[in-house]
Parts: C-alpha cells; structure tokens; sequence
C-alpha cells in the first residue's frame, strides 16, 4: 500500500514538475520580463519638452548597407558615436557605458546644431510586442542620460526597432549580445 501512495505522489510531482518549467503556452520563459505585454510602448521624458518618438515597423531582412547608412529620414552614421551594448534584460544605462555616453554629450554639445537619434535593438528572445517595449526603454533610459547631461531634448529622437534589424543573424550569446544594443544616428537641423 506504501509504495502505490509513493509511487503515486512521484507521478503527481513530476507533473506539477513538468507544468512549472513548461508553463503556459505562449508565455516568456524569461523571469526579467513581466508577464503581460504593454498595450502601447512608452517614453520617459527628463524635460518638459515631448522627444520625437516613433515605433518601428517590421523591414525586410534584405536591407541593403547603403540604406541602413543613411535612412530616408536623412540620419546617417557616425562612427565616432559607439554603440551602447546591455546585458540581458536590463534597460538602463550601466556604469560601463558612462564614457562612452559622455562622449556623445561632448560631441553633441560640440554640434549643437546636429540632432541625434537613438535606436533601441534587442535579441531575438521574447515576443515582438516585449522586443519592441525593451528597445523602447533602452532608448529611453540613453535618452533621460544624455537629457541628464545638458542635452536639449528637442535634439533627441528615439526608436525601437526590437529585433527586427539584428547586427547579427547567428543564434549564438555572443551574436546576442551584439544585438542587445542602443544605435546612434546624426543628422544636421
């Protein structure tokens, strides 16, 4: 009789065993992310003033180097702004990043009349609406930093493209992480 009751009660906790690690269908395995997606992305601003802000439509994957250098919106490239990498599931800015943000402060107050943008990428884990909402806030939080710096933020635009414009294709952590990043982008008043 004991060993039914115990066989019993191992099938029943491999059960409850197996429903916790699988979960729900359709539900984020990763514990950093809430578990309802946001309706509508949003901006913390620092100043008064409202940034341009816009939300990414899908591209095709296909885009050419040349269109990416200078968008139709007239922003192009600088490659003395480096890119902001963040780890998994964080969206501020980390103490890491500080030089490399003060020098996009210098050089915007060197240019006061360049604006820039700034484009918020993820990986490729997690739904496109969480995707589009982390890029969102890692955008956001650069922004609030650059705005915290004396930056006018009538100078800062931000987009979230998500993972829909990976730096890198491969399903690997180290193409992730190239992934997980915040772009910059400059352009002339």
């Amino acid at each position: 009789m004991r060993a039914g009751m115990r066989s019993t009660l191992l099938t029943i906790g491999a059960l409850a065993l197996a429903l916790v690690l699988t979960g729900c269908a359709g539900r984020s395995w990763q514990f950093w992310k809430t578990s309802e997606a946001p309706a509508e992305p949003t901006v913390a601003t620092a100043a008064p003033a409202t940034p341009r802000v816009q939300t990414a439509t899908p591209t095709p994957a296909a885009e050419t180097a040349a269109t990416a250098a200078l968008s139709s919106t007239g922003f192009a490239e600088l490659p003395a702004l480096a890119e902001i990498r963040f780890r998994p599931g964080l969206v501020t800015v980390g103490k890491a990043d500080v030089k490399a943000l003060d020098g996009v402060v210098r050089w915007l107050k060197e240019n006061p009349g360049s604006l820039v943008r700034i484009e918020g990428h993820t990986d490729d884990l997690g739904t496109p609406v969480e995707n589009l909402a982390v890029g969102q806030k890692r955008a956001a939080s650069i922004m609030q930093y650059l705005v915290s710096k004396g930056v006018d933020s009538q100078r800062i635009a931000i987009v979230s493209y998500g993972s829909d414009r990976p730096a890198c294709a491969e399903k690997t952590d180290a193409c992730r992480a190239k992934n997980r990043r915040a772009h910059f982008l400059v352009k002339q008043r």
